[in-house]
């Protein structure tokens, strides 16, 4: 009788069945934080922070250019160099050149904030049997077709894209039809783990776990339990306020220093 040489003895089969279940359990967790919690905390935030933030982040930009134009007004000054037309025009060239990164970080704020509001207050309710039937399919058919578990399974190229998008679209009768229905094929198809797969398995499994844990010391997660404290938010709203106060107050005095000097330039 011939033997296969990359089987594997049952013992370690079965380590590795159970590292794909552990692995199948810590992707579907990362899965639902990305593609629900993530925009979900983000909408809530920028419902009650997000104008306010932007308005900082513009105040910044136009402080920061300023500060420069002073800065090489001065440095031109303090060289005995005279502030003419062409040498405001140079100052205003090289403030344009720095300023656009800024402007690109507050373009992507504001894009962030009108994203954000597309989503009033956060997401349309999801019925927990729902969400329950569709997280467990989820976990069921990842072990068998998950390319990070069954990586070059041909079953997955056919099958797992569909289930992907059931699980997107929280579809659980979907889900529930294609279940029984990929298991049956699985039972007589799907090879069984190979020789190195319980080492691959376990290492991959420690990555994502660490993963998942970092994920939750990280924003927008970390927001989760604030964003039910409307003290917190009310804290935050007041520490931008006066950020907003702050800057807008330094921004005038460098607006009225530049425009007397720019005042003093020689044509």
């Amino acid at each position: 009788m011939s033997v296969d040489r990359n089987s594997v003895p049952s013992s370690e089969a079965a380590d590795a069945n159970r590292l794909a279940d552990a692995l199948a359990d810590t992707l579907e967790a990362i899965e639902w934080l990305e593609r629900f919690e993530r925009p979900y905390l983000l909408a809530r935030y920028q419902a009650s922070l997000g104008e306010l933030e932007v308005r900082l982040l513009g105040l910044k930009v136009e402080h920061r250019a300023y500060r420069s134009r002073v800065e090489l007004g001065q440095a031109r000054l303090r060289r005995g160099e005279p502030l003419s037309s062409l040498a405001l025009a140079t100052i205003e060239r090289a403030v344009a050149s720095e300023v656009l990164a800024w402007q690109a970080l507050e373009a992507d704020h504001t894009r962030v904030l009108a994203d954000s509001q597309r989503h009033p207050g956060g997401r349309q309710p999801l019925d927990p049997a729902r969400v329950t039937r569709c997280r467990s399919a989820w976990r069921r058919l990842a072990r068998h077709l998950h390319p990070e578990i069954r990586p070059d399974e041909p079953l997955a190229d056919r099958y797992w894209g569909k289930v992907d998008d059931a699980y997107r679209d929280m579809d659980a009768d979907l889900l529930d039809a294609l279940a029984p229905f990929i298991e049956r094929e699985v039972a007589t198809v799907l090879r069984p783990f190979q020789t190195g797969a319980e080492a691959r398995l376990r290492n991959l499994l420690d990555v994502r776990r660490k993963r998942l844990s970092r994920m939750g010391t990280q924003a927008p997660f970390c927001w989760a339990d604030d964003l039910e404290d409307p003290e917190w938010i009310a804290e935050k709203q007041a520490t931008l306020a006066a950020e907003i106060e702050a800057e807008s107050d330094a921004l005038a005095t460098l607006v009225l220093e530049f425009a007397g000097m720019s005042a003093t330039a020689v044509k």
